[in-house]
């Protein structure tokens, strides 16, 4: 499971990270509703909102912060749509578009903070802190200004970015002091992993586009894709089992390749293949095929390799997770028999899409 050495100078732990099935194992612990997570591009930052990091020319000091915070509520109400209600709405909204404050930022999502320690610092080993969220929501005062604990808060003032990113805040009123309570764990991924790691997210639905929900976003998901496939990246190993299992060929019926190939059971080992069919044309089809556990704790952390029929383009792509669930997206103008392997543990599924009694008929029967 790594290493697990406490960090000098903090209360907490940290964890080595191997590679991503190994980070996958780990974090599954903390898919519980009970964690914030904070992604940081190198381990030597500290939890420091930015207001008060220091800076060569000054020192933090709160009429400095004061003034920067009120120019921003002058210049920045004729860029929006509607106005904040109060304090906390604004500064929320100034930490969001990156005036220096004395929040920092959090999310509910382990991927999406993952998604900010593994782009940047290429050089320098990232870090994932989870922070225990309490269990009742503390009470908030008027002002943020004059809190005296650090305390979370999600945002009265909500953007499309805070929404995809799933963002919650902590305000800190000693900006200049590192935050050290209440951190479970700080994960290290190691910078020769981040290139591998930010092709897995994106493959998951983890990237740009989708994280900052704009055209700014979508802009830089297309040129980070040609960044990081001039990298080399090492090819995902499946365990033996499943390598195997791929392998595992009978007599093929080549009007329906894969039927018979993988078992003929769409649950199995506690995993279950499910699809759903939607039309979208006379005569073509959206078909969302899954894969997820089928008993309570079976959790995947693994990809999928799905088979489709050979008349595909790409008859077998491969799948990671997200939320416990992996999903491919593909269309066609009939019904087909799917096989998947888990690589988890090699186990095979085989879902007929013919059979499901939900899906158009006229797509059931060509």
């Amino acid at each position: 499971m790594g290493d697990r050495t406490a960090k000098q100078d903090a209360p907490w732990q940290r964890m080595r990270i191997n590679d991503w099935r190994h980070f996958q194992d780990v974090i599954s612990d903390h898919l519980n509703g009970r964690s914030f997570f904070r992604g940081v591009t190198s381990v030597r930052h500290t939890l420091t909102p930015s207001v008060g990091r220091a800076r060569p020319s000054h020192q933090y000091s709160l009429p400095y912060e004061m003034a920067l915070f009120d120019q921003f509520k002058r210049e920045a109400l004729p860029f929006l749509r509607s106005r904040p209600t109060d304090n906390w709405e604004w500064l929320a909204l100034a930490q969001h578009h990156g005036v220096p404050t004395r929040l920092l930022d959090w999310s509910e999502s382990p991927y999406v903070s993952l998604f900010f320690a593994v782009w940047g610092n290429d050089d320098e080993d990232c870090g994932l802190y989870v922070l225990e969220r309490p269990e009742e929501a503390p009470h908030l005062g008027v002002d943020p200004f004059t809190e005296e604990k650090v305390k979370f808060f999600y945002p009265g003032y909500v953007t499309p970015r805070l929404v995809s990113q799933r963002g919650v805040f902590t305000i800190h009123p000693n900006p200049a002091e590192p935050y050290l309570a209440d951190i479970a764990v700080q994960y290290v991924i190691g910078a020769e992993l981040k290139a591998d790691f930010r092709r897995k997210l994106d493959a998951s639905g983890i990237h740009h586009a989708g994280v900052y929900a704009d055209l700014d976003g979508l802009a830089k998901r297309l040129a980070s894709i040609h960044s990081y496939r001039t990298v080399l990246i090492p090819p995902y190993d499946p365990p033996p089992s499943a390598q195997n299992a791929s392998k595992r060929r009978r007599k093929v019926n080549p009007r329906d390749p894969q039927k018979g190939q993988w078992g003929s059971s769409p649950i199995s080992n506690g995993w279950k293949l499910y699809a759903d069919v939607f039309q979208i044309e006379d005569d073509w089809y959206e078909i969302e095929i899954k894969v997820k556990g089928a008993q309570e704790g079976r959790v995947l952390s693994a990809p999928v390799e799905f088979h489709l029929h050979d008349s595909f383009l790409h008859p077998v792509e491969t799948i990671f997770p997200r939320d416990g669930r992996a999903k491919l997206h593909t269309a066609a103008y009939g019904a087909f028999t799917v096989g998947a392997v888990v690589t988890q543990d090699g186990t095979t599924l085989e879902l007929d899409l013919a059979e499901l009694e939900k899906a158009p008929e006229k797509f059931r029967q060509q």
